[in-house]
C-alpha cells in the first residue's frame, strides 16, 4: 500500500517525457534565446527575419506578450525590436548582412509584432505597440516603388528597384497589420497585389522581378513567389482574385520529393521557406477552397489541407533531431526549426494573419 502510495507521488513529481515535435521544438527554440531578445543563425546572416521567425513560431503556441509559457521570451524579441527601430521607422538590425537589404528583414519583424500586438492584452505594451507598428508601416508604405512593389531597400535608396519576393513579404505584412486593426492604405496593398499580378506568366508563376520592363512568359516563374503571392492573396477580405487559382495550381506543382530530400539531407530551408507559403496556402484553403477555385482540376492536382498535413508533417517528424530542432548547413538550426514549428502549429489557428 505504501509502494503504491509512493509511486503515485513519484508520478506527480516526475516530469513526463513527451515526443511531441512541437513541445520538444518549442523548448529547444526557446533555450536558444539570447539574452537580448535574438536568435542567433549561422554566420549571423539575416538576423531580424531569424529573430521575428522564432517569435512568430513562440506566439503560433498561444503564448502572449502577456501570459503563458513563452511570455518572457516574446516580452524580450519586442523589447529589442523597440530598441533597434531607427527614427524613420526601420525595424531591420544594424548587421552588414542586412544593412542593403533590410526591406525583406522589416517586412518579417513587422509581421511579427502586428501578431504581438493582436494578441496582447496589456494596454500599455499595445500602445507603445501601435506606435511602433505605425511608424514601421509608414515606413514602408513610403518605400513601395512606382510598380507598385518593393526591393532589398526603399525606392527613393535603391533608385525604384523591386522585385516578387520582397513584394509578397512586404504584401503580407501589411496584410498582417490591418488584420490586427491598424490602418493600412488599401492602395497600397492594392498595388503590391497587381505587381505580383503583372508579374505572373502563363503558367501561373511568378518571375523574380518586372523591373526594366521584364515580361513574364511561360516556364520562367518561380511557385515559391506563386506559393508566397497566393498566401498574401488569401489574407485578403472580400473576393477571391482572378490571379489566385492560377498561383495555387503553380505553387502546389512544385518538386516536392527535391524539397523533402533537402531536409533529409541538412539544408531544411531550401526546403522549409517555400513550404511555409504552400502550407499556409493549404491550411486557407482547406478542403474544398482550392476546388472551388478552379472546378476544372482534377482530383489528383487539388490542394487539400488533411492531404498536405498527412504528407509534409510525418517527414517533418522523421526529420526532427534528438534535441528537437531541424537542420540546416548555410542557416543553422534556428531558422530551419523556427519554420517548421510554424508549419506544425497552424492547426492551432491562433493568429489572424495565419487563420482560415
Amino acid at each position: 500500500m505504501y509502494a503504491a502510495a509512493a509511486a503515485i507521488a513519484l508520478a506527480f513529481l516526475t516530469p513526463p517525457t513527451t515526443n511531441d515535435p512541437v513541445k520538444n521544438g518549442l523548448k529547444w527554440l526557446a533555450a536558444q534565446q539570447k539574452a537580448d531578445g535574438t536568435w542567433d543563425s549561422a554566420n549571423n546572416v539575416t538576423p531580424t527575419t531569424i529573430t521575428a521567425t522564432a517569435g512568430l513560431a513562440l506566439l503560433m503556441e498561444g503564448s502572449t506578450p502577456k501570459e503563458g509559457v513563452y511570455a518572457p521570451h516574446l516580452r524580450k524579441t519586442i523589447a529589442w525590436l523597440e530598441a533597434n527601430t531607427s527614427e524613420k521607422g526601420q525595424l531591420a538590425s544594424a548587421t552588414q548582412n542586412e544593412m542593403y537589404q533590410y526591406i525583406n528583414s522589416h517586412s518579417h519583424a513587422l509581421m511579427f509584432l502586428a501578431c504581438a500586438y493582436d494578441t496582447d492584452d496589456d494596454t500599455d505594451r499595445r500602445d507603445r505597440l501601435a506606435k511602433l507598428i505605425k511608424k514601421a508601416t509608414a515606413f514602408l508604405v513610403e518605400g513601395q516603388t512606382t510598380r507598385g512593389g518593393w526591393g532589398f531597400m526603399t525606392a527613393r535608396a535603391g533608385s525604384d528597384y523591386d522585385d516578387s519576393q520582397s513584394t509578397a513579404t512586404a504584401f503580407q505584412a501589411l496584410l498582417a497589420v490591418r488584420k490586427a486593426g491598424i490602418e493600412v492604405p488599401k492602395t497600397v496593398t492594392d498595388k503590391a497585389f497587381q505587381y505580383l499580378a503583372k508579374a505572373t506568366n502563363r503558367d501561373g508563376g511568378i518571375i523574380y522581378s518586372i523591373f526594366g520592363g521584364a515580361v513574364p512568359m511561360g516556364n520562367d516563374g518561380q511557385p515559391m513567389y506563386s506559393a508566397m503571392a497566393a498566401a498574401g492573396a488569401l489574407m485578403r477580405d472580400g473576393a477571391r482574385p482572378d490571379p489566385l487559382a492560377k498561383w495555387v495550381k503553380n505553387s502546389y506543382g512544385t518538386n516536392t520529393a527535391q524539397q523533402l530530400q533537402f531536409i533529409r539531407n541538412g539544408n531544411a530551408v531550401y526546403s522549409l521557406l517555400p513550404q511555409y507559403h504552400l502550407s499556409r496556402v493549404a491550411f486557407a484553403l482547406g478542403e474544398n477552397g482550392h476546388q472551388k477555385l478552379d472546378s476544372t482540376a482534377n482530383d489528383a492536382a487539388v490542394l487539400r489541407w488533411s492531404d498536405y498535413r498527412a504528407k509534409f508533417f510525418k517527414v517533418l517528424k522523421e526529420t526532427q533531431g534528438k534535441d528537437g530542432n531541424w537542420t540546416d548547413g548555410t542557416y543553422g538550426p534556428v531558422y530551419p526549426t523556427a519554420l517548421a514549428l510554424i508549419i506544425l502549429q497552424l492547426d492551432n489557428d491562433y493568429l489572424p494573419a495565419f487563420s482560415r
